[in-house]
């Protein structure tokens, strides 16, 4: 797949889909485990998210991407960062 043309990841996006949602489709795009670094990469190349917001959220996974904390919590801290980001973006 074309990573970087992935309309179902955009969907998910822009339909707020909840994180874990996100990363289940992720987890079944790639042809390696998801890594930090590939998230990191993706939510920056793929969503256009910083690599600063998108670090923030990945706080709340160990190494092996499973959640630390919540699934709520995950989802309520996504859920800051989407607002914030369509609020400072021109073309939504």
């Amino acid at each position: 797949m074309d990573a970087l043309n992935d309309q179902r990841l955009q969907g998910l996006f822009e339909q707020d889909a909840s994180l874990l949602e996100m990363l289940d489709h992720l987890s079944m795009r790639e042809d390696v485990p998801l890594t930090g670094m590939r998230f990191l990469w993706i939510f920056q190349m793929e969503l256009g998210i910083s690599f600063v917001e998108s670090r923030k959220i990945l706080d709340c996974f160990d190494p092996a991407m499973r959640p630390k904390i919540d699934a709520a919590e995950i989802n309520q801290r996504w859920r800051a960062i989407m607002r914030g980001f369509l609020d400072r973006s021109p073309h939504r």
